[in-house]
């Protein structure tokens, strides 16, 4: 439902198709919880290779930038693949409507969501928190899990843009 709440807090939400959300569920998760991501959610994403932390900000506000142009329908995302406190592959992406025409937007390619069983943890405030709230979910994963996840997924539910530092929900998942 589009209500002046959700306008305010995901403006996303009021022109989303269900098969486009990522938005997991309304409530944040507390704990770390067990989830089926769902299959053939299309996106739009934009590939780096061989990065590490201290260039994420230039990565995220230029393909961020780009990838506005393809008309996004739900929370930007980031995928992490390889070991984040060395060297790692990034795509960063929102989800759109159905695949559109990168012909024109630079570095832009059309790829689907990872899909599979995921472990989720919401964060709640600002990103500086992210570290923390991460080691908590790996280590769950750890003891739980024990094996190497596939990938690591932050989905940034709020809209840094248009909500204060300290409201907003970035989504944390593992996927298994």
């Amino acid at each position: 439902m589009c209500t002046a709440r959700t306008r305010a807090v995901r403006p996303y939400d009021c022109r989303m198709t269900s098969s486009a959300s990522l938005v997991l569920r309304e409530d944040p998760y507390f704990e770390a919880t067990e989830i089926q991501l769902p299959s053939g959610v299309p996106t739009v994403t934009v590939e780096f290779f061989d990065e590490t932390l201290s260039g994420l900000p230039e990565i995220f506000d230029s393909a961020f930038g780009a990838l506005a142009e393809a008309g996004p329908v739900g929370p930007g995302f980031a995928v992490y693949v390889g070991d984040v406190t060395d060297t790692f592959d990034l795509t960063v992406g929102f989800p759109v409507a159905e695949p559109v025409d990168v012909t024109d937007l630079d570095g832009v390619a059309n790829a689907e969501f990872p899909a599979g069983r995921a472990l989720v943890m919401s964060h709640l405030g600002g990103f500086d928190g992210l570290g923390s709230a991460w080691e908590t979910l790996l280590e769950t994963h750890r003891v739980t899990r024990g094996s190497a996840p596939r990938a690591l997924i932050e989905i940034y539910v709020t809209d840094p843009s248009a909500i204060a530092h300290d409201d907003l929900r970035t989504d944390l998942l593992v996927v298994l």
